[in-house]
């Protein structure tokens, strides 16, 4: 989701709102507003072996379905949302190339006194904060765990943290409310990140320090490259991805020279405009984001 879609953050979630699907670990103490649990059943777990192509790898390369609910909303079905799990809670997050860094829902997770996240219980709440916190989390995705950095923090920072506790996006109740956050391109850019909208899942492939994949993954095997563009946020250090398109914001795959309007994209967007979005990502089926490569990529379909 762009900066320029961030609501009001005098908005909370409310407790045991409908249709809450988020999820946080068990908890002797935990508070009657806490969503419902994400479950095998309505998660649709991911293993990559029923993938054809996908090898075994776990340390390597992970497929994660997207998560979806019933009675999902013409906005919602816009969005990549997946589970996962921060330092030990889980629950659900949209995909966000909109997003530079690790967003955290600050209503469920608190800072914990190792430096991490908490979930929140009546017992152990800490009052409300206006201002934003920084913690330093583990994120786990489907097999992987993912070594955030965020580029904007000083190297010599002792704390080192790589996520935010923040209330963004109206305390995040814009879509798939309640959700534990947004996962940005702090978290994605150590992998080669294929969305594949056909088959409605999320791939994760790490990569050595120039983009090389570290295992063979054949079924998804790209078709189709451009340079992915770092295109810098206005009066800050971090980017945003971005590719060039036709003036008509078209991405020509035959006369590359016409691509020559750089673009950024956003997966959190649900039209195109100031951004490519949903109409223009989807539409091209499968896609991926290798930063490290900086390429953006096209795959062929891959089985289902």
């Amino acid at each position: 989701m762009t900066w320029h879609k961030v609501a009001s953050l005098a908005l909370t979630v409310a407790a045991g709102a409908s249709g809450a699907i988020m999820s946080v670990s068990a908890c002797a103490h935990a508070p009657t507003s806490a969503p419902a649990h994400v479950t095998p059943a309505n998660e649709r777990r991911a293993a990559a072996s029923i993938v054809p192509g996908v090898p075994d790898a776990p340390n390597v390369v992970t497929v994660v379905p997207f998560y979806q609910k019933a009675n999902e909303t013409a906005l919602e079905r816009t969005k990549v949302v997946i589970p996962a799990t921060v330092d030990g809670v889980r629950g659900i997050f949209v995909v966000d190339l909109g997003a530079p860094r690790l967003n955290l829902n600050r209503t469920f997770l608190q800072p914990s006194r190792s430096g991490g996240v908490d979930t929140v219980t009546d017992a152990n709440r800490i009052p409300g904060r206006a201002v934003e916190d920084s913690v330093h989390v583990t994120l786990r995705i489907g097999t992987l765990s993912a070594d955030v950095v965020d580029p904007t923090v000083p190297a010599d920072d002792p704390r080192h943290p790589n996520a935010f506790l923040n209330h963004m996006w109206g305390n995040f109740s814009w879509v798939f409310a309640p959700r534990l956050g947004n996962i940005g391109l702090s978290v994605l850019g150590q992998f080669e990140t294929i969305i594949d909208y056909t088959n409605q899942r999320v791939v994760l492939i790490r990569v050595d320090s120039v983009g090389h994949r570290l295992a063979e993954v054949p079924g998804y095997k790209p078709t189709w490259s451009a340079p992915l563009i770092d295109v810098p946020l206005a009066h800050d250090t971090r980017k945003w991805w971005g590719i060039a398109v036709r003036p008509d914001d078209v991405l020509d795959t035959v006369n590359i020279a016409r691509n020559a309007k750089v673009m950024v994209m956003d997966t959190g967007a649900a039209t195109n405009g100031d951004v490519l979005g949903y109409p223009f990502l989807s539409q091209l089926g499968v896609v991926g984001f290798n930063p490290r490569a900086h390429k953006f990529l096209l795959y062929g379909t891959a089985q289902r």
